[in-house]
C-alpha cells in the first residue's frame, strides 16, 4: 500500500509543478499606485526678465512616502494631457510634478494614469499672473 501511494505521488508531482508554473506565468502584477490626495495644475504667466517661456505646472500630493515621476504619454484626445505616474524621479517623497512650456498646446484637462487606470483628472487649470 505504501509503495502504491509513493508511486502515485511521484507520477502526479510533475502535474502539480506544471499547474503551479502556468499560474505563475499568467499572474499579472498588481499596480502599486498610491491614492492621490491633491492634484492641481496652473499656467505660470508671471512677468519675467528676459524671454523665458511661461510654463504649465502639474503638482500631485500622494498618500505614499516614496518619490514619484509624471511622464507624458500619447492620448488620442485633443486638449487632453495624459501623465503616467510611476515610482522614482527627483520629486520630494509623497509628491510628483510635471512642467511643460505653456505655449506648446492649450490643455483643457489633465488625466493622471497609474497601472493603466485613470487615478484622477484635473479639469480646472488656473492661470496665474
Amino acid at each position: 500500500m505504501v509503495r502504491r501511494a509513493g508511486l502515485l505521488s511521484l507520477l502526479l508531482a510533475p502535474l502539480g509543478a506544471c499547474t503551479l508554473w502556468s499560474n505563475m506565468l499568467a499572474a499579472k502584477p498588481a499596480a502599486d499606485c498610491p491614492p492621490v490626495t491633491r492634484a492641481t495644475a496652473w499656467v505660470d504667466q508671471m512677468p519675467r526678465i528676459g524671454s523665458g517661456d511661461h510654463k504649465m505646472i502639474v503638482a500631485l500630493s500622494l498618500d505614499d512616502d516614496r518619490a514619484w515621476l509624471l511622464t507624458p504619454v500619447p492620448s488620442g484626445t485633443r486638449g487632453l494631457l495624459t501623465l503616467e505616474l510611476s515610482p522614482g524621479g527627483p520629486a520630494v517623497p509623497g509628491h510628483a510634478s510635471y512642467r511643460e512650456p505653456a505655449g506648446k498646446a492649450k490643455r483643457e484637462a489633465i488625466s493622471i494614469v497609474c497601472g493603466g487606470v485613470e487615478r484622477t483628472r484635473i479639469t480646472q487649470i488656473t492661470i496665474t499672473m
